[in-house]
């Protein structure tokens, strides 16, 4: 392997290590404060994180778009540009800080105050966690530079160990409101919007140390610049905004119509999507940063090859958790909470299941490292949105909770057919490849692994089930990868990396 490739697959190690840390802390957390705050004032607090993540999507797309522009001045070895790209965008998130600032102040105070559908009581509760929840957000907005910096050098062992050390802040939080006699839920939104400053100040001195060079501040004046960077971030925001309307807005929908409890359900689904979500994307991260060197550096065959194969990795590495979470979802849930809210299984379900479709969109990875996004953009983030509406109108006609994320799914798959399809005509992308390498190597896994889903049901449900379910699973889909997933030249280079790897440490054990 070529010294970018054993980068990406380091830095994938080290994000699938920091991810399994993460996760046990999460879920241990998650059951703690659902327990103390009970299921209402959980999706409470889960609802108004969701309007705090709808006034921040502009600090998403910048993340994106500072991380893209240093990382392709670093491929064209335009190291001295670095400082210059940090300070405009650092200039831009503290703009954004001041409007989230607004924004929260004003139109999301209006919207809990007037339109949320809680108990009376809870509505000074609702704009306490709103307005702590704001500030957090803008502490993270002024970070963001500097975590587009890191993840353009490839420094992930750093941000890995920022997040371990704030997902253990996080159990030490659930521990504190468990034994606290007073409003929980206020000390769960001030402890939490704390322990969220606490990264943005190691993410600060850490680089001033690390790239002094690079994060020196110095006003910039380059209207040409702040002028590209923005209208590159004017079209990744779309897609920001369709991400928001099917997360934050479904909530948002969902409470209208059925209240706080189903936001509950929503939240738990989301929670596991989410450490789903983390495999595949510790793989993207990594990658990333790659294929937008590989093209500024003017290799456009490497880059096209690594999206390509990206995209069939991200699928299979986000499998590995969610098959035997679609096997065993209400046994893991109740064992995980106990008492479940209503459709919170199914709600798991088809919420892994539209991620895993949007998982195989990684070729738009190419579009972003090209800089050539505004039809792709345009076309895929309008289907997006219009999701939203369509599920607001299937409830309005009596459609169970559940709709909403059938009509995501559908959305997904055709996002996905007409993704490939702009990227055609934006690099003359080769669909016939993409097929055969990606598509129809994960129909013949996902072939292989059905019968799974039948068999199961001639046990009874129960621990040993579960335990046998899970392993078999896991070790079946492994090797469903391996024999009809991979090609004959990944094969060569995973025997090579075993023996490398494996072979030899288990030597050294021996000796």
């Amino acid at each position: 392997m070529s010294h970018g490739n054993k980068l990406i697959a380091k830095n994938s190690l080290i994000l699938l290590l920091r991810l399994f840390v993460t996760s046990i802390f999460g879920l241990i957390s998650t059951r703690i404060v659902i327990q103390s705050l009970g299921t209402s004032d959980y999706g409470l607090y889960a609802l108004i994180g969701g309007i705090v993540v709808m006034l921040v999507f502009l600090n998403n797309v910048m993340m994106t778009s500072t991380y893209r522009f240093i990382a392709y001045e670093l491929g064209a070895n335009n190291v001295d540009r670095v400082n210059k790209i940090f300070n405009i965008s650092l200039l831009i998130h503290l703009s954004i800080g001041v409007l989230i600032f607004i924004l929260a102040e004003s139109i999301g105070v209006y919207y809990v105050k007037s339109h949320l559908n809680v108990e009376p009581e809870k509505i000074k509760d609702a704009v306490f966690i709103l307005r702590l929840s704001a500030y957090a957000t803008i502490a993270n907005v002024v970070s963001v530079p500097y975590q587009g910096l890191l993840v353009a050098k490839e420094n992930f062992s750093a941000t890995a160990k920022i997040e371990v050390f704030r997902s253990i802040l996080g159990l030490i939080v659930a521990l504190i409101i468990l034994n606290y006699t007073g409003n929980r839920l206020r000390l769960y939104a001030i402890l939490i919007s704390f322990i969220n400053f606490i990264p943005t100040c190691v993410f600060i001195a850490y680089c001033k140390k690390h790239y002094q060079d690079l994060v020196r501040w110095q006003l910039q004046k380059d209207k040409l610049k702040y002028k590209e960077m923005l209208g590159f971030s004017g079209w990744i925001m779309l897609g920001a905004a369709a991400g928001i309307a099917k997360n934050s807005g479904s909530a948002l929908v969902v409470n209208s119509f059925f209240g706080t409890v189903l936001n509950a359900s929503f939240g738990i689904a989301n929670q596991v999507n989410n450490m789903v979500q983390m495999f595949s994307s510790s793989i993207g991260q990594a990658a990333i940063p790659q294929i937008t060197k590989s093209y500024s550096g003017g290799d456009s065959d490497r880059t096209v090859t690594l999206t390509i194969y990206l995209s069939k990795y991200v699928f299979f590495i986000m499998l590995i958790p969610a098959l035997p979470i679609l096997l065993e979802t209400e046994f893991i849930l109740v064992l995980w909470l106990g008492e479940l809210p209503p459709y919170a299984a199914l709600l798991v379900q088809l919420i892994i299941i539209n991620a895993m479709m949007d998982s195989l969109g990684g070729v738009g990875a190419i579009a972003q490292a090209t800089g050539k996004i505004k039809y792709f953009q345009v076309i895929i983030s309008t289907l997006s949105v219009l999701s939203l509406p369509i599920a607001y109108y299937l409830f309005k006609l009596n459609f169970l909770p559940p709709t909403i994320v059938a009509v995501f799914i559908a959305t997904s798959v055709i996002n996905l057919i007409l993704s490939v399809i702009l990227l055609k005509y934006i690099i003359k992308f080769d669909v016939k490849n993409y097929l055969h390498v990606v598509h129809k190597r994960i129909l013949y896994v996902l072939l292989t692994l059905v019968w799974l889903f039948f068999a199961k049901e001639y046990f009874e449900e129960g621990w040993m089930r579960f335990v046998v379910v899970v392993f078999c699973s896991v070790m079946i889909l492994i090797f469903s990868i391996y024999m009809v997933g991979l090609d004959q030249r990944e094969k060569v280079v995973v025997a090579s990396i075993y023996r490398e790897f494996v072979v030899k440490k288990l030597k050294g054990v021996k000796k």
